[in-house]
């Protein structure tokens, strides 16, 4: 016969349907449970991809730190997506304040008019900044990778 005496001798023994482990030896499942790493597809770790890049429509910083934070050790590709999208809202915060000094400078220099170029440039980098989060939430989705250029996301977090 071809049937292992002992399902430990065998790999063949695991993937028997009905096989219950030794009650002294955890499962598969049980000890991935115990580590924090459950069994999960490809298309979890897409959904949380995309979710990094969308939530920082909301909520720009909190919510893709959050999910770099919790999901870190857990997939590369989120956490790839999700230093991205951190960084994506780190560098719009601090082209915000140089828009805005550079803006009131040009003000009192030329007696308002660098106001109305501050909300142009303030425009350009809102629309920008929503292009590449709505081009990167769809590429995370589809399981590419996708970098966005650096002029709007320095590499601050990795």
């Amino acid at each position: 016969m071809n049937t292992p005496r002992n399902p430990q001798d065998s790999t063949q023994g695991h993937t028997q349907p009905g096989y219950i482990p030794p009650t002294g030896q955890p499962s598969y499942s049980q000890q991935d449970n115990l580590q924090g790493y459950g069994p999960r597809g490809a298309s979890d770790d897409q959904t949380w991809a995309m979710l990094s890049y969308i939530l920082a429509l909301v909520a720009s910083i909190i919510a893709p730190l959050v999910i770099y934070l919790v999901k870190m050790n857990e997939s590369r590709y989120v956490r790839f997506h999700a230093a991205q999208a951190l960084n994506m809202g780190i560098t719009a915060f601090i082209e915000s304040i140089a828009i805005f000094i550079v803006g009131i400078l040009l003000a009192v220099a030329t007696h308002g008019f660098g106001i109305l170029l501050m909300l142009l440039a303030f425009l350009a980098l809102g629309i920008a900044h929503l292009v590449y989060l709505i081009l990167a939430a769809v590429r995370a989705y589809q399981g590419q990778p996708f970098r966005v250029p650096t002029i709007i996301c320095f590499r601050m977090v990795r």
